[in-house]
């Protein structure tokens, strides 16, 4: 019998090793299906850096599927739009998942409002439930929550850290993002 260690590391994966640490994206059937990003709870010493990328995937469909998202982790940390890989749509509350769909149609370098987005989904004043369903979203760097904002203007919050977020939209808007 398989330890769970060992049966977790033959998962179809990608690691990408940067200076804030190790972002870890899962396969499964030609589809991206989890990623993680390491959480910064304050501002790291060392600014953003790609240092390298490593596939480990047995099957050729979600190697390729890997490899894509790959380029597609390259292409926004350098600040290029790129179509994301094929995913699995994340399983959730029909709150939820309407909340994902929306933010999957929140144009490259745009932002939208927490209440403007509950808006636009049907739940006017559901602004609060808009930012626990983006905290949720098991695939941060795919589905773009990265891009709703509080009504202040300010940076609001992100799963893995405010400095995930600001290097976000920084590369996605080419400029400084607010603190």
């Amino acid at each position: 019998m398989k330890s769970r260690k060992s049966a977790a590391a033959e998962k179809p994966s990608l690691c990408v090793r940067t200076s804030w640490g190790s972002i870890r994206v899962e396969a499964e059937n030609a589809h991206v299906k989890a990623c993680s990003l390491p959480e910064l709870k304050s501002e790291p010493r060392s600014p953003f850096a790609w240092k390298g990328a490593s596939v480990r995937a047995t099957g050729k469909a979600d190697r390729q599927v890997l490899k894509r998202a790959e380029r597609f982790l390259r292409s926004m940390f350098d600040g290029d739009k790129a179509d994301p890989p094929p995913f699995f749509w994340p399983e959730g509350t029909p709150f939820m998942c309407r909340v994902w769909r929306a933010l999957a149609g929140i144009p490259w370098g745009a932002t939208v409002e927490y209440g403007a987005l509950a808006k636009r989904i049907g739940r006017a004043g559901g602004a609060r439930a808009v930012g626990r369903a983006c905290g949720a979203n098991p695939l941060p760097l795919f589905i773009p929550c990265h891009r709703v904002l509080p009504r202040d203007g300010s940076l609001g919050g992100f799963s893995s850290g405010l400095p995930w977020k600001r290097l976000l939209l920084e590369r996605e808007n080419g400029r400084k993002a607010l603190h």
